[in-house]
This record gives structure tokens, sequence and C-alpha cells, in this order.
């Protein structure tokens, strides 16, 4: 019997002073350990000790620590996080923007991990691994009742070794084996950009990694080179990422030396300010920024630097209000992730929202209430509300899904019935069938008769569901989503699904208003 969830209070405060123990030379350096700290880490091995001796069930070591070392943070504030081994070479790979593995994107769908789609230009690809495959084992361990993140860390491994998985792919009778050799795998913080029409660029920021501003820079001149005047840059759901990357790819849309942060914290270095390198390359035009609720930290720095600065328009829902500096600091094979310091956007605005009340702040406040909110101004006078997070200039909500919508994607239905639409379909074909393809009529009667069959949704459901426009086109659009993801690629499906986008829909609405915030911030940088 596993007892984490019941362990005593008690033993935060021992995790507590091992944690001194353990990072005293990493994070004080030359800094002499006083005796009364020397005593509580001696006081916490003894405790850890008989702990382990005299608990009643068997517990592992480090299950205790790192469990403990992580309610202790707790404490502190929302985002200070004690990482533990795996946990650490996760977060540097992404930093990094690179791992070694094989280059699929995988999912549980069905029950099963299921290959969403091979990366292009991978070994996954260049093996002929394919959109639906389910992958039963790896390196001959089932799959079955392991996590994704415990299937990730079998996949993945020391360059140029070979890893094999088995299949089990629809229309094929028995399963087979795969034999793959690992290699780098970038990993994308630009998952997608593409021209939305001739002038207007869209880019997709998904997260800030440390090859965010070059990913960025160079959707920029690909987006130029096509003819792109305007740009819609995404930052909804992005998470944040590395300081670094967020001053880099603000500074594609500062003038040289413009504000885009400053830190503050308890000790003279982490009083900083962060101001515009100049990238010549990067992007000169109107530009519109999309965030909402899931927008946070470094995604919220970009957001206010333009903001403020009268540089673009910033449209979406309120953003998350994550303003905490985290530095991490290194403790042997593990990391500490501590808050340091806290972000304000150029006019003076802090980002970090409060978090005195843990259920307000994980569920989010309402971010139409800005009666209480503090009142600031940009370069060129707007108002901008304070009180954490960034108020984008022009609010929009996308449409809520209905019911029935939701149970379909959350039993992968249009991604199954893509699978099998496709199962059929030889792979060197796969382009010249989505060309020609369309969700009509008969398809449609096809997709109603089958979440009957899979007894996804009620017969009586489907009537009334397949009465209403707005969820047959939302029905269609999906369906063709998971199509053109599986053929085309990843991009393809991505632009499909950004046609039924309320927020997307104004954002290439309001250009025209971004145009007039570039010609003055133009105007006023020229001179």
């Amino acid at each position: 019997m596993n007892n984490k969830k019941h362990r005593p209070f008690a033993l935060i405060f021992v995790v507590t002073t091992l944690l001194i123990g353990a990072a005293t030379g990493a994070i004080f350096g030359e800094r002499s350990v006083p005796d009364d700290e020397q005593e509580l880490v001696l006081r916490a091995s003894e405790i850890v000790t008989t702990l382990l001796q005299w608990l009643p069930e068997e517990h592992e070591p480090e299950d205790l620590v790192y469990d403990g070392i992580g309610g202790m943070l707790q404490v502190l504030d929302p985002h200070s996080n004690y990482l533990d081994p795996r946990s650490f070479r996760q977060m540097r790979a992404k930093q990094e923007g690179s791992f070694f593995g094989v280059g699929i994107i995988i999912s549980r769908r069905n029950g099963n991990v299921t290959v969403i789609s091979p990366i292009a230009g991978t070994p996954a690809a260049a093996r002929g691994l394919r959109a639906g495959d389910i992958i039963s084992a790896v390196a001959g361990d089932p799959t079955e009742d392991l996590n994704l993140d415990e299937v990730v860390d079998l996949v993945r491994g020391p360059e140029g070794t070979t890893v094999v998985l088995t299949i089990e792919r629809p229309g094929f009778k028995e399963p087979f084996d795969v034999e793959i050799e690992r290699t780098r795998i970038p990993q994308m913080s630009v998952p997608y950009s593409f021209l939305i029409e001739p002038d207007i660029g869209y880019i997709r920021l998904a997260e800030f990694s440390n090859t965010s501003t070059r990913e960025v820079q160079d959707a920029i001149a690909d987006l130029t080179s096509q003819g792109m005047k305007r740009l819609i840059f995404d930052l909804r759901n992005n998470p944040g990422g590395p300081l670094d990357a967020a001053v880099g790819v603000s500074d594609l849309f500062l003038d040289e030396d413009q504000l885009i942060t400053s830190t503050r914290g308890r000790t003279p270095e982490n009083n900083t300010t962060f101001r515009a390198p100049g990238n010549p390359a990067g992007f000169d035009g109107p530009l519109v920024v999309m965030v909402n609720q899931g927008s946070a930290s470094a995604s919220e720095i970009v957001a206010g630097a333009v903001q403020d600065h009268d540089r673009g328009l910033v449209l979406g829902e309120v953003t998350w209000g994550k303003g905490l500096v985290q530095t991490v600091f290194t403790v042997r094979d593990t990391g500490l992730a501590l808050t340091t310091a806290r972000y304000y956007t150029p006019s003076g605005r802090c980002i970090q929202r409060d978090y005195e009340s843990f259920i307000d702040y994980v569920t989010h406040r309402n971010g139409n209430d800005t009666s209480t909110a503090e009142i600031y101004q940009t370069d060129a006078g707007r108002t901008v509300l304070g009180g954490g997070g960034i108020t984008p200039d022009i609010t929009v909500e996308n449409r809520t899904l209905s019911e029935s919508m939701v149970r379909l994607y959350s039993v992968s239905a249009f991604f199954r019935f893509a699978v099998e639409i496709l199962a059929e379909v030889p792979e060197e074909q796969y382009g010249a069938f989505a060309e020609n393809f369309e969700v009509n009529e008969e398809l449609l009667d096809e997709f109603w008769t089958w979440l009957v069959e899979e007894e996804i949704l009620e017969p009586e459901i489907i009537e009334s569901f397949a009465e209403d426009e707005i969820e047959v086109a939302d029905v269609i659009r999906s369906i063709n989503v998971e199509v053109f993801n599986s053929t085309l690629g990843l991009n393809e499906g991505y632009q499909v699904a950004l046609e039924g986008d309320d927020q997307m829909a104004q954002a290439i609405e309001n250009l025209d208003a971004a145009q007039d915030f570039w010609t003055a911030f133009a105007e006023e940088h020229s001179k």
C-alpha cells in the first residue's frame, strides 16, 4: 500500500532541512554554513533514517525526499519547484530545443499509445510509420500499462542506438516490428507558420526555448519572402520559458534600446532591466498579438512590451499572470527552480497576479472584472490595466464547444474515423487523396452510423446533432483536420482548424486597426 498522500506534515519540515544540506554548495557557493543550519541538517538526517526504519510500509528514500521538498516549496509560491532527475533532464532538453529519439508525436487514443504523426525528415517518417499506428510495445516492453512519459523514456536514448517498436496498424492482421535508429530531433517552438492571405502571415509560438528567437526570425524571413506585409503572432496557451528567449523574440518587433521588461527582487543582482538589442532581421509592419488565459510568463513579457510601446494590438483574453522570475539552481543531477524576483512591463505593471488564494490562482480569476485594476499609460498615453497578467486591447472569447462535440473529442472520434478512412489508402497516394477529399453527405452519413456502431453517441442525440448547422460545420471541419493532419501534415491540418477560430477571425478583422498603430509607431520612431 502506498501512503504518499497520507504522509505527516512533519515530513515537509524534515525534507526542508535536507534541502539546505543538499543545496548548500550549489546555491550558496563559498558562503560558510552557520552552525545552526548544520545542526538542522544532522537532525533531518536522523529523522529520515528513523522514518525509513520504522514506517509500517517500505518506502523508496528518494520518493520521500522529492515529494517532501515539493510540499515544502508549495508554501513559498505557486511556481518554486523541485525537479527530480527525470524532470530536470526533460527541462534541459526542452530549453536546448532538441533530444535524441525517432521523431514521432504520440498520444493515448482509445486506450492505446498511438502515433498522431511522424515528424517529416526523421527516422520514423523514413521507416514508414503513419498516423493511427498503435505502438503496442517498445523494445519488447508492452505499453498497455505504461503512461506516456514512460513510453517516451523508452523510445528516447543515446544518439546512434536503435529501438524496436511493435506496431499494430489498421488493415493489418498481425503486429509487426520496426527497428529505428535514434537521432537528434529538434523540438520546434514554432510549430506553424504560413500565409493566411497573400499579405497576412501567421506565426504560432507554442513555447519559449533557446532556439525560439531564431525560429521566429526564420519564420518572419520565410513569410516576408512570400509577400507578408502584416502579421498575426499567436501566443495562446504558450506557458513561457527562458527570459533570454522572451527578450530575443520581443526584440524582433521593437526598436533598438526600447525597454522590454525589468525585474525586481530582494537582492541588487535581481534588480535588472532588459532592453532591445536591435535585431535588424525583425518584423517591420502591422502586428496583432493573440493571447489567452493559457499565455504565461515569457508570453506576457512579449505581449506587455508590444502593448506598452504601442507597437501592435493585443487581442484575446486576459493572460494568466505568471510574473515570477525563476532561477534554476543545479543540485547534483536535480534542479531547484526558485523564485528570486518579479517581472514588470515597460509601463511598470507587475505581471504576477495575487496568489494568496490558491484556489483562485489555479482556476484563474474573472478577467472581465477590472473594477480594482491599477491604471497605467503606454508610450502614446493609452490606458492599460495592471493587477496581474496582460489585459488585451480587444477582448475576444472563443465559442465554447457543445457537450456532444466535447464527447467526440474526448474519445478521439474524429482521429479514429480518419484513420479508418485512410486504412486502405497507400501512403504514396496521400497527397492526391487529400487534394480530392471532401466531407459530403454520404461520408457524413457514414460518420453518424459509425458513431452509433462504436457506441459513442446515442441515435437520438445524433438526430438533433445532425440538424444543427453550426454543429455539422464543426464536424466537417474536424474530420478535415484529422485527414489533412494524417496525409499532408500537421501544418495543413492546423490551417483548417483555424477556420473555426473566433479569435483568429477577429485578429484578421482588426489588422486595419493594427495598421494605424504601426503608422503612428513608425512616425514616432523615425524622428
